[in-house]
């Protein structure tokens, strides 16, 4: 039998981390009024899929093998959330623009006008720093996190996969 820290704790540590990093983006939204933008939502998502994804390779139907490869999968998601995150910080550092930069945009035809009445208040531009730490943005921060989770996720497949 191969003992519970090797075979379940990298997925178990990948699912808390991505459980906090969407707990703290809802607190952040829903406790002190941070509104995301759009880029901040999908900045959500693969956090999302990781939770999906690390619960079934914690279970015990995986085999090593299997566990490896669902480690390798996270590490993949990770890297997605980097490359999000990257251009999300690029836009708030004016590097490039995005269709959600600058302010709110002027619709000229009646179905968009109904639909800025519809959905309420505007998201806020993505090129807007709400908050930041040190100097770091949320998206900032999202990028060194994604990091970190995707080269531990991706130094646990490998791990994994040479022990089977």
């Amino acid at each position: 039998m191969k003992p519970f820290w090797r075979e379940r704790h990298p997925p178990l540590l990948l699912l808390a981390a991505s459980a906090a990093a969407l707990g703290i983006a809802l607190i952040a939204q829903f406790g002190f009024g941070l509104e995301p933008c759009h880029l901040c939502t999908i900045q959500r998502m693969p956090y999302l899929f990781a939770i999906l994804v690390a619960a079934m390779a914690s279970t015990e139907v995986h085999h090593d093998r299997g566990r490896a490869f669902l480690l390798g999968f996270l590490a993949a998601i990770f890297a997605a959330n980097i490359g999000i995150a990257f251009f999300h910080v690029g836009v708030e550092s004016h590097w490039w623009e995005s269709a959600c930069s600058g302010g709110e945009t002027l619709s000229t035809s009646a179905g968009g006008l109904l639909a800025k009445l519809a959905l309420g208040k505007p998201p806020p531009a993505c090129d807007s720093v709400p908050f930041a730490l040190f100097g770091v943005s949320i998206a900032g921060m999202n990028l060194i996190g994604s990091a970190a989770l995707a080269g531990y996720a991706a130094w646990s497949a490998r791990r994994a996969w040479r022990h089977s």
